[in-house]
């Protein structure tokens, strides 16, 4: 995620507009206050006449606090700032400029308005030239007031006041700058609201409300459809698969992914509807003002029809699609925290039955919800109480009889739960990342049990392990961990293949070719599983260093059974074999679909035609009496 600070949205400054004028100017409002309470103080020195010469140890004494006043105009910015600064400023001017009345003996005056001009002067004043402009022109006329008004006197020449210009220049001065700079300081407090606002408020990356405040708003419009009898639909989005693009193309490109969605997403909805981004690859949307729940779900058509096309990152075309759960109020619930929870739950009942589509919230999907955090908390212990086992299917060589290898397939047997099928918790293994350590076990696992084959004289045989695409990621390092356990194990690289499914090598990053090249370096062997059921591309199969193609159970299934099923599966044959690829038939389950592929060049078989997946003790009966066959 981007880490930029932005710019606070109009809303944020709206919303924040009354803090900044009601607090903030408050101290540059004081400052003025202050320097009018001190000039009027000093004015009886500066302005009044004298009743009696100032001289000796008094001028010193004078001199030496002019010049503590210009020391005050020099004050570091961290004074100015502290909450103690304007309390303290008011003390000392008057304590200043009571020391000058008391010292030179004026008690009296008239002449307001030349202190006057001086408080225009330190509250309109913005820049150093600005303020002594004005000076010089207060200070031209004081000097025609005083000329005139001492014109007939004789015992008070005009002279003396005139020697007071300077102390005038220095205060007009220093109270413009003091005011100045704490409203500066000011506005750089004011700033600094603003933008941790809107980071309180706001996506930093894509400039849309987030969590907190799509709540808040949440909240409004419930009072408002309370107030009217209107519906409030509350629809959270999540994309799928996004781990996987952001894992292989990098956080940037996911981050770029993330800000094309946002603009798709914005373009689908009116402008009274709410758009946000909770966090992640998760959205929610606020739709006011509804007619029925069937807008929302003409809305989510128009979403997913705006997300098909596919979008360009760094030279990778990427398809993405959504998971929608909707929750409508007041008929799922009504505050903002339980429609916005029930909308999720109706969206991971989306991502569990497939993904790719829209589901209203219905009440018994919280149960369901539950039990899949349960199942989730027990699956974190499973791997330290030794609750899973491996099964192994054989694949079968038509041509020779043999079993050439076999695919590990976890399971898992719970206590209390019984056998949990993998439909059930491979899913929730890969959102909760927990895939990543029960994928390490089984792939050490596999090694381990096809070196004891090995070396009970099942030479040749070749063990395929499932990966994952969180096993993918530069921060696993796939390649390392493969390494490690083939040297513990003592397996020979050439008896470990690795499968990858189609939708995990279409969205690849060039780090993720890298991985897959190492691994080949190594000699370990790579297949892509369910061919033909994602984007099946000729320029990957040319791209990646394959061995192996397994045709989709979905093609086998049809085979011999429909002319399109027949014909797909003949050209995925004639592709793998003209690509000197090995190429297995996944999900055979009769003797007419065997003798189809074997007519059709097919001889490597996976299926319940001839064994399902079978525990350990079983499999290796198995490779005993068909090495017993191959031996007669």
């Amino acid at each position: 995620m981007a880490n930029d600070v932005m710019t606070a949205p109009p809303l944020v400054r709206e919303a924040h507009e009354s803090t900044v004028t009601a607090d903030a100017p408050n101290r540059v409002h004081f400052i003025q206050q202050q320097t009018l309470i001190t000039v009027i103080l000093s004015y009886q020195l500066l302005f009044s006449p004298s009743q009696a010469p100032v001289s000796g140890i008094k001028e010193y004494v004078i001199l030496g606090l002019l010049f503590l006043i210009v020391g005050l105009m020099v004050l570091p910015p961290r004074v100015v700032e502290a909450t103690w600064f304007p309390v303290t400023l008011a003390l000392v001017d008057t304590a200043i400029t009571t020391v000058m009345i008391y010292l030179s003996g004026n008690a009296t005056s008239d002449m307001y308005l030349t202190y006057f001009l001086i408080i225009v002067i330190a509250s309109t004043c913005r820049t150093l030239g600005q303020m002594l402009g004005l000076s010089v022109v207060v200070c031209g006329m004081y000097t025609a007031m005083v000329y005139m008004m001492s014109a007939g006197e004789e015992d008070v020449p005009w002279e003396s006041h005139l020697l007071r210009i300077p102390f005038l220049l220095i205060m007009a001065t220093f109270y413009g700058l003091t005011t100045e700079r704490v409203r500066k300081i000011t506005r750089e407090k004011s700033d600094l609201l603003l933008e941790r606002n809107a980071l309180t408020n706001y996506d930093p990356l894509t400039g849309m409300p987030n969590r907190r405040l799509f709540t808040d708003l949440l909240d409004k419009a419930l009072e408002r459809a309370l107030r009217n009898d209107q519906l409030v639909g509350v629809l959270v989005l999540d994309l799928d698969d996004f781990k996987r693009i952001n894992d292989t193309l990098g956080h940037t490109m996911g981050d770029l992914l993330l800000t094309a969605v946002s603009a798709r997403l914005t373009s689908c909805f009116r402008k009274s509807d709410t758009v946000a981004r909770f966090g992640g690859d998760e959205f929610g949307v606020i739709l006011e003002n509804i007619s029925s729940p069937d807008y929302a779900a003409r809305l989510a058509q128009k979403l997913q029809a705006a997300m098909a096309p596919s979008l360009s990152l760094g030279g990778h075309e990427v398809v993405v699609t959504a998971s929608l759960g909707v929750s409508v109020f007041p008929l799922d619930a009504s505050d903002p925290d339980s429609l916005i929870k029930n909308a999720n739950t109706a969206m991971n009942h989306v991502k569990a039955q497939g993904k790719n589509a829209l589901q209203f919230f219905k009440a018994d999907m919280n149960v369901r919800a539950v039990k899949r955090l349960l199942l989730e908390n027990k699956l974190n212990k499973a791997l330290e109480s030794e609750e899973l086992f491996l099964h192994y299917q054989p694949q079968l060589d038509l041509s020779t009889g043999h079993i050439t290898g076999v695919e590990a397939l976890a399971r898992w047997q719970h206590p209390d739960l019984g056998l949990v099928p993998p439909t059930q918790f491979i899913p929730v293994a890969e959102d909760s990342g927990l895939i990543v350590p029960i994928g390490e076990w089984t792939l050490r696992t596999a090694c381990t049990h096809a070196k004891a084959w090995h070396d009970a004289g099942y030479h040749g045989l070749i063990v395929s392990v499932n990966l994952s695409a969180r096993q993918l990621t530069p921060q696993y390092d796939l390649v390392q961990v493969v390494a490690r356990v083939l040297r513990e194990t003592g397996l020979d690289a050439r008896f470990l293949e690795l499968e990858l499914t189609e939708g995990m090598i279409v969205n690849t990053s060039e780090s993720t070719l890298t991985t897959l090249h190492a691994l080949r370096k190594l000699g370990v062997r790579l297949c892509v599983d369910d061919f033909g059921t994602g984007y099946s591309s000729l320029n990957y199969l040319k791209r990646f260093p394959l061995n192996t193609l397994k045709i989709d159970k979905a093609f086998i299934q049809d085979c011999t059974t429909t002319s399109d099923g027949a014909l797909i599966t003949k050209a995925i044959v004639a592709l793998g074999n003209a690509l000197k690829m090995k190429v297995i038939a996944e999900g055979v389950g009769s003797d007419d679909q065997i003798a189809f592929l074997r007519e059709n060049g097919c001889v490597d078989i996976q299926g319940f035609a001839f064994s399902k997946p079978l525990p350990l003790d079983e499999v290796t009966d198995l490779l005993k009496r068909s090495q017993a066959r191959s031996a007669q």
